[in-house]
């Protein structure tokens, strides 16, 4: 094999596993490639990084940087970033953001203001302030915890509100569902049901979902997967047999 044909691999540490084991990195490229270079996507390519960055940001692993890169050269925005990381960060811990703010800054200074709504974007204003909507309905530990500190209750429904009811948001809903879905199969957390069903009546397909999953898969591992397929497959046989509510 000449120089040139040598596959190149974003990372030096690939470069040692072709050496030791040529067939499995063969392999594992092959993967990646369907999810970062799909030949005829469901889901943007931007949107794909964005979903990689905010497992990878949870996981607080540095190469959310080459995604938060990549997903600027994608076209999206550090606006639709940082509202995607917003919405892992309600599911995943507030270091979701505290890890990934300084990339973001970073790439501010690099390529300038630009890239914060996009080239000759009108600046837009922030959203109202919501204010405290009613207690989570369907989940009795919310109601405990309203009934016995209500003031850090309150403090926790205005900042999903922000998160999940935003009036002028970059990041369309149905995104910030896949990001929340990425965090919560990761953890094995049974309200990705309630987050996917959500993300279809903000207008995501299945296939949307399952591709957003099999991003969120590659940096999170295949359990991530394995956990949310039942529950995408029971989504696609309501929607097949038109008792999706």
């Amino acid at each position: 094999m000449t120089d040139h044909a040598k596959p190149k691999h974003a990372f030096e540490q690939y470069e040692w596993l072709a050496r030791m084991d040529p067939g499995f990195d063969a392999a594992r490229r092959r993967l990646a490639g369907e999810v970062w270079q799909p030949g005829k996507p469901v889901l943007e390519v931007k949107y794909r990084e964005i979903v990689a960055a905010t497992v990878l940001a949870y996981r607080t692993y540095p190469s959310v940087e080459s995604h938060l890169r990549s997903a600027v050269e994608a076209g999206a925005t550090l606006r639709e970033i940082l509202e995607g990381l917003q919405a892992g960060a309600t599911l995943g811990g507030f270091t979701v953001l505290h890890f990934t703010i300084p990339y973001l800054i970073a790439l501010n200074e690099e390529f300038g203001d630009g890239i914060i709504d996009g080239p000759g974007a009108a600046k837009r204003t922030r959203s109202p302030k919501p204010s405290t909507g009613p207690v989570s309905r369907g989940m009795r530990e919310w109601a405990w915890l309203d009934k016995v500190d209500p003031d850090y209750d309150g403090a926790r429904r205005d900042i999903t509100a922000w998160v999940w009811t935003p009036a002028n948001p970059a990041l369309p809903v149905k995104v910030r569902e896949m990001c929340a879905c990425a965090i919560l199969a990761y953890r094995a957390f049974p309200t990705l049901d309630g987050h996917f069903r959500r993300a279809v009546r903000e207008g995501a397909s299945v296939m949307e979902l399952l591709e957003a999953m099999e991003v969120a898969a590659l940096p999170g591992g295949f359990p991530l997967l394995h956990y949310a397929l039942p529950f995408l497959m029971k989504l696609q046989e309501e929607i097949e047999a038109g008792t999706f509510a």
